[in-house]
């Protein structure tokens, strides 16, 4: 499964579930947000599938780099970050960086919609400068503005999602599902918007970051249109900048059992970060990996690189609704198992796609001969990995997270990807500076690493992490 947009912090309150109208089993507004995000998503990862090939075969080169505004501080941002050698080096740091910095940018466009513009202007706002951003990516001197202006908006727009576990009470079984129908709008969208974008980008590089834009301008407009059906601002805390001047009731203290669970939340963190390592490669040295190693040319077809990750987002797809399927069905039969045990099982199967791609490289050392059948088995374990560890995840920290740090708690379990991504920023400079084999051995390893843990975790402290601990919010 491809890299997740990233959440802005609003406090996961459930609404009123007899207020709510359903569709499928599940409110209205599920699919509004799942629709929306589907069209964002749409627009982040067309862009993502051509940046690291766009950097490397057409601005970082010499007759284009001279002409970018603002590059050479960005060059010695990343090269005091990831010391790169060499023009792939570079723009493997270049978007490992960018890729990081969208799940750190959420945490200000929650701050804004929650204390400056409320949240509607904070999302309308966000989605103009996403779409100015994608605008200004079809010149070459305005990379650098267009990337910052793409940061600053997904971070406003990034408040989209949150609303999702404010559609459900604490205690409804129905949160995880809607965290992974919620997931499989955005699997979608990979499916379609790395293809086109892709293709379009073969005719001319701007015009794959035009079709991103459009699609934004899509999701801004199916939002505005079903906000009707979303939760009421009074559902979700500190939504008014009005609201918080008003309150005047402190926040419960923590218990002891809130405060070990709170810890214990920020320590696994770093250790989700390490975990994801293997699938948050797939948008930076994956496809520049891929484009020297891969057989490309199907059926007579010389397929485009940027096609895997279409490839992958038709994986995890089914690979999601599967994963739904099957602990539904597990649960019908057996004890349910935690949702740290599901996240720490869904790591481990996820450090085993690595060892794929290192066994291919072994038995097929040189240039484009490593079958795209290494690949396929790569993004089946990855994506039915990920499709655990991360919506599943996501609805831990949902849940097991105390009322009163609700918003924090969530928002920092998105920034296990903000980590991941810095990680992955420095591994793709090691491209060509070590055999491919060890390069993805050390993906595995620590993929392997975060299981250990999370699996003791999963042990040692079920107490604290076990469905039903947690209390829901005191009614004012």
């Amino acid at each position: 499964m491809t890299e997740i947009i990233p959440q802005s912090p609003a406090v996961d309150r459930p609404a009123v579930s007899g207020t709510q109208q359903e569709l499928w089993g599940h409110p209205i507004g599920l699919w509004v947000l799942t629709l929306t995000e589907g069209w964002v998503g749409f627009s982040l990862y067309g862009m993502q599938a051509i940046l690291a090939l766009y950097l490397t075969d057409h601005l970082l080169q010499p007759d284009h780099a001279g002409h970018v505004l603002g590059l050479e501080p960005l060059e010695a941002l990343v090269s005091a970050l990831y010391a790169p050698v060499g023009t792939q080096a570079l723009a493997g740091a270049i978007t490992g960086l960018f890729l990081a910095l969208i799940y750190a940018t959420p945490l200000l466009g929650g701050f804004l919609a929650d204390r400056v513009l409320g949240q509607t202007r904070t999302i309308l706002l966000g989605a103009i400068l996403m779409t100015a951003g994608h605008f200004l990516m079809s010149f070459d001197w305005s990379f650098v503005l267009a990337l910052g202006l793409l940061l600053l908006g997904l971070g406003m727009a990034g408040g989209l999602r949150a609303q999702v576990g404010a559609l459900y009470a604490l205690t409804d079984r129905r949160r995880s599902d809607a965290y992974q129908i919620y997931t499989m709008g955005l699997q979608i969208a990979v499916i379609v918007s790395p293809v086109l974008c892709a293709s379009l980008a073969q005719i001319e590089w701007h015009w794959g970051f035009l079709a991103a834009g459009l699609g934004m301008l899509i999701g801004l407009v199916v939002y505005l249109v079903g906000r009707r059906w979303l939760p009421a601002p009074s559902l979700l805390a500190r939504t008014a900048p009005d609201a918080i001047r008003n309150e005047k009731r402190p926040r419960p203290a923590l218990t002891s059992q809130e405060k070990k669970t709170t810890i214990l939340l920020l320590a696994l963190v770093p250790v989700m970060a390490v975990g994801a390592v293997p699938n948050s490669e797939i948008f930076d040295g994956y496809l520049l990996w891929g484009r020297e190693h891969f057989q490309l040319r199907l059926l007579g077809y010389e397929m485009p690189v940027s096609d895997l990750i279409s490839l992958d987002g038709f994986i995890s797809t089914l690979c999601a609704v599967l994963v739904l399927w099957f602990w539904k069905a597990y649960a019908r039969r057996r004890q349910d198992l935690s949702e740290i045990a599901k996240v720490a099982l869904g790591t481990f199967i996820a450090a085993f796609a690595p060892l794929i791609l290192a066994l291919g490289a072994w038995l097929s050392p040189g240039p484009h001969e490593v079958s795209l059948f290494w690949g396929l088995a790569f993004h089946i374990i990855n994506d039915i990995g990920f499709s655990m560890n991360y919506a599943i995840g996501m609805a831990l920290f949902s849940r097991a997270a105390p009322v009163s740090l609700n918003t924090i708690l969530v928002a920092c379990f998105s920034l296990h990807l903000f980590l991941s991504n810095l990680l992955i920023g420095k591994l793709a400079t090691l491209l060509g500076r070590i055999s491919d084999v060890s390069f993805w051995l050390l993906h595995s390893g620590a993929a392997l690493l975060a299981a250990a843990i999370l699996g003791f975790c999963a042990v040692r402290f079920r107490d604290l992490l076990a469905p039903g601990k947690e209390t829901a919010p005191p009614v004012p």
